[in-house]
């Protein structure tokens, strides 16, 4: 007997979604490796555990997409319309280049305890796999969340939408867990939310992800330099 809720939840649509074939189990999957990954940066160096979390955010979409558990063009990876994508993309991210750099003063500015002091700025390359990694991460949470949407007995009205903001919100904890600093957390919630907004309108991973590589650079959003320790000198 079939069994469905109030928001057109049903019970087979629940354990449909642990089935390596549905979108449900590689978000379950990424929610236990990041946990694991927490747990485990306790006691790994910084290095180790920067790597841990580039390698989770590639291996799930990447083992999702393989098993066919989730749809790449959900995820903003194949049916690209890269003509339209370019006119509104482009113009979007000089947009929010431009604003990103009206902050930018206020971000180095943050008054930062001595004992704890933000980490040394990454290579260049480090830096753009490191954008590239999160925004698939991103993508990967718009794009499973999208499929189960669309897999409801009654689906919303425009799934897209609730999809982006739904995957937002989950990864918005992994963001406040992942920087320490307010800056950093700000920087990379606003980039989260452009982003989505990106997303939303041109469907393209790679648009998506040179906004967030080039934001990377621009405000070293991962890596903001630690500020010397001269003011602690005047005082004394």
């Amino acid at each position: 007997m079939r069994r469905m809720t109030n928001s057109g939840l049903s019970l087979d649509w629940l354990t449909g979604q642990l089935s390596p074939l549905r979108p449900g189990f590689w978000l379950m999957l990424s929610f236990g490796l990041s946990g694991l990954a927490l747990m485990a940066a306790r006691f790994l160096p910084e290095k180790v555990v920067w790597r841990l979390r580039v390698g989770r955010w590639l291996l799930t979409p990447y083992l999702g997409l393989l098993v066919g558990g989730l749809s790449p063009r959900l995820l903003g990876l194949s049916d690209l319309d890269w003509v339209a994508g370019l006119e509104l993309g482009v113009g979007l991210i000089f947009a929010i280049w431009l604003l990103l750099a009206l902050v930018r003063t206020s971000l180095y500015r943050e008054a930062t305890p001595s004992d704890t002091p933000l980490p040394a700025a990454r290579p260049l390359f480090a830096r753009v796999v490191w954008a590239g990694a999160q925004e698939l991460h991103w993508v990967f949470l718009r794009g499973a969340v999208w499929e189960m949407l669309l897999a409801l007995p009654t689906p919303p009205t425009v799934p897209a939408y609730w999809a982006i903001w739904l995957a937002s919100a989950l990864a918005l904890p992994g963001i406040f867990v992942q920087y320490r600093h307010i800056s950093q957390r700000f920087s990379a919630g606003m980039l989260l939310i452009t982003s989505a907004i990106l997303f939303f309108y041109t469907r393209n991973f790679f648009l998506c992800w040179l906004l967030h590589a080039s934001v990377e650079l621009l405000l070293s959003t991962s890596q903001i330099p630690a500020q010397p320790s001269t003011q602690r000198e005047v005082q004394r």
